[in-house]
């Protein structure tokens, strides 16, 4: 009579952990391998909060609003309601910046990596084969400040990535980077 080990007289496996490393910060150059990625141009900052200066009207306008209707009526939690606005005007003008230099990209031999985000971060490899369209738009801010936004198409899943605030030149390269890449692995299969 041949007895099987009892599960639980079994040994454990070891537990590997790995080696505590340098702890996470929010500079853009600790995430996802975020240094060697290229930062999109500053003035993007700018073109954004320009681009939303009509936002920003209509949110004072809300706390105002809020602000004189409880003067008016004498029921102070009127001026609760202009609360929400102020966060998301507060919030919007405060962390611009911080989204602007989350943005970066790196086009390597292989793919392009395009890398976006503060809390959920994105990371986007498109390999030069998969690339079906590219496609430069600028609208009238972002000529204002000489930008452009270069939108990637794949015949992956026919996802779209958007790489905003490149200088009108870097976006040119790059088109014709994806281009002549993507051609060239097209031709090679």
């Amino acid at each position: 009579m041949t007895s099987a080990p009892d599960p639980a007289e079994r040994p454990a496996a070891p537990v590997h952990l790995a080696p505590a490393g340098e702890p996470t910060s929010d500079d853009p150059e600790g995430l996802l391998g975020a240094d060697a990625l290229r930062p999109v141009s500053p003035r993007l900052v700018r073109a954004r909060y320009v681009a939303s200066i009509v936002a920003y009207v209509i949110w004072v306008l809300m706390i105002a609003g809020a602000i004189v209707a409880a003067s008016l009526t004498g029921w102070w939690w009127l001026a609760l309601i202009g609360l929400l606005p102020l966060l998301i005007l507060v919030q919007s003008l405060a962390l611009t910046p911080r989204r602007v230099r989350a943005i970066g990209y790196l086009d390597a031999e292989e793919d392009l990596t395009i890398a976006q985000g503060i809390m959920f971060r994105q990371l986007h490899t498109i390999p030069y084969g998969r690339v079906q369209s590219v496609k430069i738009d600028e609208g009238p801010v972002d000529r204002r400040y000489g930008l452009a936004k270069l939108t990637v198409s794949t015949a992956a899943d026919g996802s779209t990535v958007v790489l905003p605030g490149l200088p009108k030149q870097e976006a040119e390269r790059l088109r014709a980077l994806l281009t002549d890449r993507g051609l060239e692995t097209m031709a090679a299969l």
